[in-house]
């Protein structure tokens, strides 16, 4: 696996804008804000979830390349916190500062519809990345992987690390969260039909932050005593879950897994709290999707297959559900985690 580099960013919110060959940094002490740079060429923005968390600095880092690489201008802003409300009056406030095209990873699809409506009658090209709004006006969703693939792939990995059998719980973010909830939807088919011993106890417990996710795992735990794994899906649940494990002295009873970037999970791969994590090359998808943005800007369409200069593999498109797919989910463990910068 190639090493990953960049710098990660520490504010909550911020964003770099590119222009020819000069960078300009921009922040702002407001969380959820950003100031644009003027420019004469294309720019470009993405709205994330949430800012300051490593998986999404990640995204920002792979966003920038692209920008750089591209010669465009491109601003990265979100939420300080998972705020559907929130998320968004930022991209309001992108498409009244004229960005030529905007992708936002939508914390709840319904809510974001309107807003993206209104950046496509506006003139500006809009699309979804990291999660989706399918019946919104994007025009393009990047998609970092299959659902399918990322729903088998975790369930895979927990039923190795618990001997296909037994009690698990799963812990996830917003149950307004399409990914989410399609994520999950996957993990409990792939679960059904090859690991018929396993059981889903406690039902789905839904959170909005690692406190929460902490209580929901401790909770799941004290009234399930024979459990035996936890899927935690975002990475906001993934360090609450697996501390939650590890408070419980039940390192090696419990295992963990979920969608996390390896940064956010490090600390729990190293202690066992967790097994593996389930992700892709967040970076990648940073840069795939700036491609994407500028392809819209520039009225280039996606072919079945196609060659992005900053990535080694090509990237399949599928025009029925105008979906980027960057490629097959990647398993994160205490074995190669470090070789990731995410």
């Amino acid at each position: 696996m190639k090493k990953l580099t960049g710098a990660v960013a520490l504010l909550a919110s911020g964003a770099l804008l590119l222009s020819g060959c000069s960078t300009t940094s921009t922040s702002s002490t407001e969380a959820g804000t950003t100031a644009a740079a003027s420019a004469d060429g294309v720019k470009v923005a993405f709205v994330s979830q949430v800012e300051g968390i490593p998986y999404f600095n990640g995204f920002k880092t792979g966003g920038e390349k692209a920008a750089k690489d591209l010669g465009i201008s491109f601003t990265q802003t979100g939420p300080a916190k998972a705020d559907s409300t929130e998320q968004v009056k930022i991209l309001d406030g992108l498409v009244a500062q004229k960005y030529d095209a905007i992708a936002v990873s939508p914390l709840d699809p319904t809510s974001i519809n309107s807003s993206l409506a209104t950046a496509a009658e506006a003139g500006v090209k809009v699309a979804t990345s990291d999660a989706d709004a399918p019946d919104s006006a994007r025009q393009v969703f990047v998609s970092q992987a299959s659902d399918a693939d990322l729903g088998s792939t975790v369930m895979d990995q927990l039923a190795e690390a618990v001997g296909k059998s037994g009690e698990y719980g799963i812990v996830s973010g917003s149950a307004d969260t399409a990914t989410f909830n399609n994520w999950i939807a996957a993990a409990q088919e792939r679960q059904e039909s090859a690991y018929p011993d396993m059981k889903l106890v406690g039902g789905i417990r839904y959170t909005t932050d690692t406190a929460q996710a902490l209580q929901e795992a401790q909770n799941l735990m004290t009234a399930n005593p024979d459990l035996k794994g936890i899927i935690a899906v975002p990475s906001t649940a993934i360090p609450g879950v697996a501390q939650a494990v590890q408070n419980a002295g039940a390192i090696g009873k419990v295992a963990v897994t979920g969608f996390g970037s390896p940064k956010t999970a490090a600390e729990f791969l190293e202690s066992g709290a967790m097994t593996s994590t389930v992700l892709w090359n967040v970076e990648d998808l940073g840069y795939l999707t700036v491609w994407a943005l500028d392809q819209l800007v520039e009225g280039k369409e996606f072919q079945a297959s196609n060659t992005v200069s900053g990535l080694d593999s090509p990237v399949t498109y599928d025009a029925a559900s105008k979906t980027l797919l960057l490629g097959k989910p990647t398993v994160f463990t205490k074995e190669n985690y470090a070789d990731y910068d995410f």
